[in-house]
């Protein structure tokens, strides 16, 4: 099977957040790098309100809106796959939108045993998540960090392993300790065993290859963007290596 390759729109402040400037200028920005690496060959984008730091447990109001809306106009501009991830970690919030505007995917930080981060307790709650899923009648895929970055874990990797399939996850995906950390190859080799994973952080060139080779595919971020954009030439280049590692 095909290695995938999903990119990380990373959106301007939103409305709400501290360093929040103008909407119109945020959209312009996501459909500039949606279409980028449409261009570039990806698989998917995820859709994440990166700008808004420091990140809230639960995101307000106006993220989800302004969140739905800019995934709306992407959707209509691009035919890649959609996904969708609420900072901190607000799988509820993610599922919402991605009902309202068809996406294919949530990714989900924390989906089940709690962690400690720098916005506080990340709780997973898979239980409330799965049912949520179900009652809106969403079909999007729950995509579910293990070992999430930026977190201090109380289980151990093989707890997280053993209770993996009672979250009802479609895919893992395992970080590095930071962004622009990469995962541990090991970790990956043995998550892939019992299901679809994906490297998450830390993927560029001059390493694709060596990360691919140890999952289904890989979700790059930090690595495609050139003075703040997103470069479709550098998706083009993560996308070719990936797509030919064996």
């Amino acid at each position: 099977m095909e290695k995938v390759v999903i990119c990380v729109l990373h959106l301007k402040p939103l409305p709400g957040s501290p360093l929040f400037e103008n909407m119109n200028s945020v959209l312009e920005s996501a459909l500039k790098d949606a279409k980028a690496i449409e261009e570039g060959g990806a698989d998917a984008l995820i859709v994440e309100n990166f700008g808004d730091k420091p990140f809230l447990m639960e995101a307000g109001k106006e993220t989800i809106a302004s969140m739905s809306v800019i995934a709306w106009e992407i959707r209509k501009e691009v035919g890649i796959g959609l996904g969708i991830n609420v900072l901190r970690n607000d799988p509820i919030s993610a599922l919402a939108i991605a009902k309202a505007v068809n996406a294919d995917f949530i990714r989900v930080n924390q989906l089940f045993f709690p962690s400690a981060s720098p916005e506080g307790f990340l709780i997973g709650n898979a239980g409330e998540v799965m049912r949520y899923k179900r009652w809106i009648n969403c079909k999007a895929m729950v995509f579910a960090d293990l070992e999430v970055k930026h977190a201090h874990h109380f289980a151990e990797f093989e707890e997280y392993l053993i209770n993996a399939e009672r979250s009802l996850a479609d895919a893992f995906i395992l970080t590095g300790k930071a962004t622009g950390m990469a995962p541990n190859v090991e970790k990956l080799d043995i998550l892939r065993k019992i299901a679809p994973t994906l490297a998450g952080s830390g993927v560029t060139a001059e390493n694709a290859e060596k990360i691919a080779k140890h999952c289904d595919g890989v979700i790059v971020g930090s690595y495609i963007k050139e003075k703040g954009e997103v470069s479709a030439e550098k998706v083009r280049k993560i996308v070719k290596i990936v797509k030919n590692t064996k």
